[in-house]
């Protein structure tokens, strides 16, 4: 099974493969940041840093918002954002949650 951990933390996850990160995180008692849980807010992005080859592609929902807010917080493109209430999981991955 996967495992999303979280960066500079010894906290580690297993989750189902296509589980969303934010549902199986916090179904564990793992608390992310988060807003709507739709797609359309962005408060919950998350920040890869490891294994995002291992995440389903963002739906256009998720990679809209994405790009808005990259735009409106100016985040650096070569920096691989995802939103934890869209992303699907497929195997191994290290996130840090994004303020």
């Amino acid at each position: 099974m996967p495992r999303v951990s979280i960066e500079g933390t010894a906290k580690s996850f297993e989750v189902k493969t296509e589980d969303i990160i934010y549902n199986a995180l916090s179904d564990q008692g793992e608390e992310l940041p988060h807003g709507c849980l739709a797609g359309s807010c962005g408060a919950c992005r998350v920040e890869i840093m490891k294994g995002k080859e291992n995440l389903l592609p963002p739906s256009l929902i998720e990679q809209n918002t994405i790009d808005a807010v990259r735009l409106e917080l100016k985040i650096d493109s070569t920096r691989e954002m995802r939103l934890s209430c869209r992303a699907k999981v497929l195997g191994d991955v290290t996130l840090k949650p994004l303020k």
